[in-house]
């Protein structure tokens, strides 16, 4: 089971390491914040969390598209 304290521990993990843009830790992160959602009966939340994960690893494997999408 995944306490509240835990959940909210991993989203503010997570939001840290997509403001620095470190994808791979995000894709690492996100899998284990769907688990914690799901045991929490965050189904919404985990659903959001996996849509994220999959954004990640999209991002991961078209490093030049995201570059383009962020510069200035």
């Amino acid at each position: 089971m995944c306490t509240s304290s835990e959940l909210e521990t991993l989203i503010e993990t997570v939001n840290v390491e997509l403001e620095a843009a470190n994808w791979a830790r995000v894709v690492v992160l996100t899998a284990d914040l769907y688990t914690c959602a799901m045991a929490a009966g965050e189904t919404l939340l985990a659903e959001l969390v996996q849509d994220l994960h999959w954004i990640a690893n999209d991002a991961l494997a078209h490093p030049l598209d995201v570059a383009r999408l962020v510069s200035p």
